[in-house]
């Protein structure tokens, strides 16, 4: 069996001669199968006589995958000729070319390559060769591939890409059989084909003149070989079906570049000067459209971290008052929901601490199956929101997930099915193809505080909101409770977290909070004081949450200036700096003179080196790791550190541990490779705020050095070597 593929610019006739094509063959007494994979699903109509019949992905849309059978999708046409057609969407939805590979992946499935055809012809739309287009001219289908085009230039143009696509896919077998040369009747047409197949170095394999035999078969119903056996161009197409059945050699695809092109085939020269073009000037002017915000995995062109789609949703799901649809395969909204819910499970399970958050996050999915990925999911999304509003949530985002975003779904028409008891926003993600986890949670605080910030809303006195915390940090409710706690002293009232187990109204009122008090100086946290202070004229204090006692004291020193409230912080410093220092003569005389060694992603550890400085632990070493929200680091202490060393890498981490021997290793992660050679604490990416920090830490150590550091399960293999060897 050998597979035939006929490729051609759409509307330049290859559906017609395809059909006689295959009749010509079939004429002859060739079992002949072809395959229609245009979705106007109509290159084989005329060998049914116009007849109805069911596309393989009309039929996927109402049959389950193990109802499907090949006698529900193939019908027998003139002169026994099998017919399929792959069919496709409605015009500006979903994606016929994913539906040319749906449709071959169902019936390779259904074995009907094992159907003894003595050849099967694909007719293909050869505009764009995509990845769904191209897959007939894949090593597996095409053993011959031959490109209808007339004389008119953009058809010669678009048979040039179609090489181009069969050189990528053909290797060391060559396939291209040559060109099919179909009239239109335009002036030297005929020596720009010639032209242009010398130059690729392929035959013109048939010249059809143009009939008006074709329309006059088709107004009949039926195709020319049919309905005009014995016309000058049904034996055209009987000699070619004998060149195509019987063709023993075949020719590399050499397509042309764009300017050796242009010059073939109007006769141009290359060394003509081309017309200078000029770049477009454009008058200054202020622009209505709203800044795009990025992450640092964009800006930067570094690795994917994480999907968009999963940390939009990670940052929806802390509204509390809505419900989160995601518009994609049900598998992206489970994985998602365990990702989240998982903090919940694991903090229960490891602390037995429960969470005051949504263990059970409000996540839906559109529920996108294979064949609305092809055919567009919109109507099933409007079905699942009228579903979702009979509850009247008060917001209900839409989040988008990779296969919305490459058909390239138009979800901003949800707006309008906004009622008065239900705000519907899109948040735009596309799963990873807007780009990284942080991209997708930058996206989503845009979009909802674009979508429900009330910039007319009037300011209250004593009043903050906290921005940006962290929904995926243990220590979030802790450290919320800390700052509540120093707020309280100050008489000084929480208006919103942004966004962080909040409520559709409080976004809204956001701007009743005199002041923001953002939670981490990282990239993210930046990047949302950037979009509030760009867009809402938000003021903020000029230090994030304080981590550490001196840090501590400067950052209360600050609210209470800005609130004028600054002759009530010294007293509630110096309580805690008398609790620090009693804390510090109760754990030197155990930590004085151990020596330190830190590896850190975290670039601030101010925190952590104060702590070790004022117990007169010796820092031998700070390795500085690169990391994904900064790339800065700076410490007031780096005279107290003999070692200083950026860009630090694991190599460098198990050289440095034998080499310096340290009593404490401090570290984001604790590596396997350590086997128990250093005594180990971990630095939290998200530590705990307040004047203790580091003193908490601190008391961890002194415990650490109370523990055997060679755990006693380890040495069952000295055991074992005493007593049995």
């Amino acid at each position: 069996m050998k597979e035939i593929a006929i490729y051609g610019k759409g509307g330049i006739g290859k559906s017609t001669i395809s059909a006689n094509l295959s009749a010509a063959m079939a004429e002859s007494g060739k079992k002949i199968l072809q395959v229609g994979c245009d979705p106007k699903h109509d290159s084989t109509r005329l060998l049914l006589h116009c007849q109805e019949m069911t596309t393989v992905l009309d039929y996927l849309k109402i049959t389950a995958p193990d109802k499907c059978c090949l006698e529900d999708v193939v019908y027998e046409g003139l002169f026994g000729i099998h017919c399929v057609e792959a069919g496709g969407p409605e015009p500006g939805v979903g994606c016929a070319g994913r539906g040319i590979l749906t449709t071959f992946e169902l019936l390779d499935r259904l074995g009907i390559r094992e159907r003894s055809y003595d050849r099967i012809l694909y007719d293909v739309l050869g505009d764009v060769v995509c990845g769904g287009f191209a897959v007939p001219m894949r090593r597996e289908y095409a053993d011959q591939v031959y490109i209808v085009t007339s004389g008119e230039y953009m058809s010669i143009y678009a048979a040039n890409n179609i090489l181009r696509g069969l050189k990528n896919y053909d290797y060391e077998k060559y396939r291209a059989g040559g060109i099919i040369f179909n009239a239109r009747n335009i002036g030297e047409e005929s020596e720009r084909v010639r032209r242009f197949a010398e130059a690729v170095g392929l035959p013109i394999v048939a010249e059809l003149p143009r009939s008006d035999l074709f329309a006059k078969s088709e107004r009949a119903g039926c195709c020319l070989m049919e309905q005009y056996p014995e016309s000058e161009p049904a034996e055209l197409f009987r000699k070619l079906s004998e060149v195509l059945l019987n063709q023993k050699d075949f020719y590399s695809a050499s397509p042309l570049e764009d300017d050796v092109l242009e010059c073939v085939v109007l006769e141009k020269s290359l060394l003509e000067k081309p017309r200078e073009i000029k770049k477009a000037v454009f008058e200054e002017h202020s622009s209505d459209q709203p800044k795009q915000f990025f992450s640092k995995n964009l800006i930067s062109r570094e690795p994917l971290h994480g999907c968009a789609f999963s940390g939009a949703m990670g940052i929806a799901v802390m509204v509390e008052d809505a419900v989160c649809l995601a518009h994609g395969p049900k598998s992206c909204a489970h994985i998602t929901y365990q990702s989240i819910s998982s903090i919940g499970r694991k903090t229960l399970l490891e602390r037995g601490i429960v969470l005051p958050m949504q263990v059970a996050p409000p996540i839906v999915s559109s529920e996108m199956s294979e064949g609305i990925m092809v055919f567009g999911g919109l109507e099933e999304l409007k079905d699942k929101i009228g579903i979702l509003k009979k509850d009247k949530p008060k917001i209900i985002f839409v989040l988008t997930t990779c296969p919305s975003g490459i058909i390239g779904e138009d979800v901003d028409m949800v707006k309008s099915l906004e009622d008065e008891y239900t705000r519907i926003i899109p948040i735009k993600t596309d799963g990873n193809l807007t780009g990284d986890y942080l991209q997708g949670i930058i996206e989503a605080y845009v979009s909802i505080g674009r979508n429900l910030i009330d910039p007319s809303v009037k300011k209250e006195v004593d009043t903050v909101n906290l921005i940006a915390e962290k929904m995926v940090a243990y220590v979030t409710p802790e450290n919320y409770q800390s700052i509540k706690t120093l707020l309280d002293a100050l008489g000084i009232g929480i208006n919103c977290r942004f966004l962080y187990e909040t409520r559709a109204e409080d976004i809204q009122n956001l701007m009743k909070g005199s002041l923001n008090l953002l939670a981490y100086e990282d990239y993210m946290g930046r990047t949302i004081r950037d979009f509030l202070t760009d867009e809402y004229k938000a003021k903020f204090l000029d230090v994030p949450f304080p981590v550490g006692m001196e840090e501590t004291a400067e950052w209360l020193r600050k609210v209470g200036a800005f609130f004028g409230k600054e002759w009530m912080t010294p007293g509630i410093i110096s309580q805690y700096e008398e609790q620090y220092q009693q804390e510090i003569a109760m754990l030197k005389p155990f930590l004085k003179g151990k020596k330190l060694m830190v590896v850190t992603y975290n670039h601030n550890i101010e925190w952590i080196l104060k702590t070790a400085v004022d117990l007169e632990m010796n820092i031998q070493k700070v390795g500085v790791l690169d990391f994904s929200q900064d790339n800065t680091f700076k410490t007031r202490y780096e005279e107290q550190v003999d070692e200083l060393t950026m860009s630090y890498d694991q190599e460098m981490r198990r050289q440095d541990i034998e080499r310096l021997k340290p009593d404490l290793l401090l570290a984001n992660y604790i590596s396997t490779e350590l086997d128990g050679a250093v005594n180990t604490d971990t630095i939290p990416l998200c530590p705990e705020v307040g004047f203790m920090s580091g003193i908490k830490m601190a008391r961890r150590w002194c415990d650490i050095f109370k523990l055997n550091l060679k755990e006693g399960w380890k040495k069952d293999e000295e055991l074992y070597r005493k007593y049995f060897t």
